[in-house]
């Protein structure tokens, strides 16, 4: 049997709740939503890339680990790339979103599973919540290149589907 995350009420309300708004930001704005997501992610590679590059050059033995400081370098670039240049990889994004969409709807169908096992009569919606996740994610991941808008408007109803979901688990606690 599985074994449930002990999480406070307050916090699977406020997570639910966060995701709401997220949800309805970018359903509101889906362009402007995944050019900011580029961003960020671009500006996060770009530290990953610096913090590998002096790491290894100020552990002492930075002639026998080469191959850091080369990936850093080229995760430096290619988050400054990002960071710039947020149009021209935004069908990457789609595809790791559709994927961490499918994640997210396995993780909700284990965790109603759970729930069910436990008699919780939220299990069902929960369940199907999960079920309507995986499927967002599987047409995220099929279709970067064609739909960008669709992507970002199915990751707001993902979104708001599963901060739904949250609050009401956190509340029948």
């Amino acid at each position: 049997m599985l074994r449930q995350y002990i999480r406070s009420k307050a916090i699977i309300i406020l997570c639910g709740i966060a995701m709401i708004v997220l949800g309805i930001g970018i359903f509101l704005n889906p362009i402007a939503a995944i050019q900011n997501l580029i961003r960020i992610i671009g500006w996060v590679f770009v530290g990953i890339g610096v913090v590998t590059i002096v790491t290894t050059v100020l552990s002492g033995n930075a002639s026998d680990e080469i191959g850091l400081i080369v990936g850093g370098a080229i995760f430096g670039l290619v988050g400054a790339g990002m960071a710039m240049w947020p149009e021209f990889f935004g069908k990457t994004v789609w595809t790791i979103l559709g994927i961490l969409v499918l994640i997210t709807g396995i993780l909700d169908i284990v965790e109603a599973s759970d729930a069910r096992s436990k008699g919780n009569p939220l299990a069902i919606p929960a369940t199907m919540s999960g079920v309507v996740t995986m499927v967002l994610g599987i047409i995220c991941v099929v279709s970067p290149m064609f739909f960008p808008e669709l992507g970002m408007l199915i990751a707001a109803v993902t979104l708001l589907i599963d901060g739904i979901t949250e609050v009401i688990f956190g509340l029948g606690m």
